[in-house]
């Protein structure tokens, strides 16, 4: 087992409790910029009230700004292109994102595309390394991705049924705002596909290989149980803002690389999830997640049995000595939140030969050298 490793979150986070507006300040009298490059999805950001808020703060503080909008889950390569022609002819200081998950990957991709000669899906291929980036600022509505405070970045290529990640440092945004009132407008089931994608952010990294003593293990387990928690408080009382709060934390914290500190990570079930909605471009990425999860716990049960234990006491409240009554009491709250819960149920026709195809890369097929948990 390799201990050997590297770990960075320069990212830094204004936590402002309905202070959107605060947006051109920070820009201007912390960093200097003065031309950004503003990207959200639509609807919702001009629905909610936080477009006008941030375009009026941008223009108060004399931020120039050129602005695309359209985002869509995930998010298409053909955007991307399209944005990086924009930005190489526009040579903006910084990139604002303001959305969810596929809003900031777009972004980040848009940032190395500005310096990169050749495709910007090359990156998500691994065909090349970035070596830099423009600076990207990020304003989260939905706590779902961890994108705001993550060394990731996924992006799908429709016509080609493409999706997939890479990790760079050069991901990390500059900095975050983040402020829980932008996500009070989120519909419940976004917010539940939003709370299964965190909690596996970090249920992955809890199951990759550990040491018998693992601290970061705990801390994964803390934040797992965190989220369980407020998600029968976010769901049961929408506008209970100290619980959109610490959602919002959890989500940051499920996937800024702190719950495999000192570890590496292994992140099938995102892999799987990503072969599955290349295919489908209309499976949101949660939704995908929250199908594939107990399956992956399921056919690797001998393997994981003491950490599913674990997790069924630690994170659940079920003392159990059978892996399969652990894997049951995820299976329960999934079922407690508002989201589709089996491939039959969803809006749209999936293939079950899709579905075994993404099933099929859930199985571990090394053995854990050094795990003892």
């Amino acid at each position: 087992m390799d201990d050997d490793f590297t770990f960075c979150c320069p990212t830094k986070i204004y936590f402002r409790e309905n202070r959107v507006s605060l947006i051109g300040k920070i820009i201007k009298e912390d960093y200097a910029f003065h031309k950004v490059y503003f990207v959200y999805g639509g609807h919702s950001l001009k629905k909610s009230g936080a477009y006008d808020k941030i375009v009026s703060s941008l223009k108060e503080n004399g931020v120039d700004f050129q602005e695309y909008s359209g985002i869509s889950a995930n998010p298409d390569i053909k955007d991307v292109r399209k944005m990086v022609e924009e930005t190489k002819a526009y040579q903006p200081d910084l990139i604002l994102a303001a959305g969810g998950g596929s809003v900031l990957d777009s972004a980040k991709c848009v940032a190395h595309g500005y310096y990169y000669d050749g495709d910007p899906l090359d990156f998500n291929k691994h065909l090349v390394q970035p070596l830099h980036a423009l600076p990207i600022a990020t304003i989260l509505t939905l706590a779902a991705s961890g994108s705001e405070m993550s060394d990731s970045c996924v992006i799908s290529d429709y016509e080609h049924h493409f999706k997939n990640g890479f990790n760079s440092v050069t991901n990390y945004p500059l900095f975050s705002l983040m402020d829980p009132t932008l996500t009070l407008s989120v519909p419940p089931y976004q917010v539940g596909v939003g709370l299964a994608d965190m909690f596996s952010h970090s249920l992955e990294r809890y199951l990759s290989p550990s040491h018998e003593q693992e601290p970061c293990d705990d801390l994964a387990l803390a934040v797992l149980k965190n989220i369980v928690e407020v998600s029968y408080r976010v769901i049961s009382d929408p506008d209970d803002l100290a619980a959109r709060r610490t959602m919002m934390i959890c989500g940051s914290l499920a996937h800024d690389g702190f719950t495999n500190y000192g570890k590496g990570k292994m992140f099938i079930i995102h892999k799987a999830e990503h072969k599955l909605s290349g295919a489908y471009p209309l499976l949101t990425h949660g939704q995908g997640i929250a199908l594939l999860m107990p399956k992956y716990l399921e056919v690797n049960k001998t393997i994981f049995k003491d950490k599913i234990l674990r997790l069924s006491n630690v994170v659940f409240g079920i003392k159990t000595k059978s892996a399969t009554r652990g894997i049951q009491a995820l299976k329960d709250w999934l079922l407690s939140l508002p989201i589709y819960h089996s491939y039959e149920e969803l809006p749209f026709k999936v293939d079950p030969e899709e579905v075994k195809k993404a099933e099929a890369i859930l199985k571990w097929k090394i053995k854990q050298t050094g795990d003892k948990k």
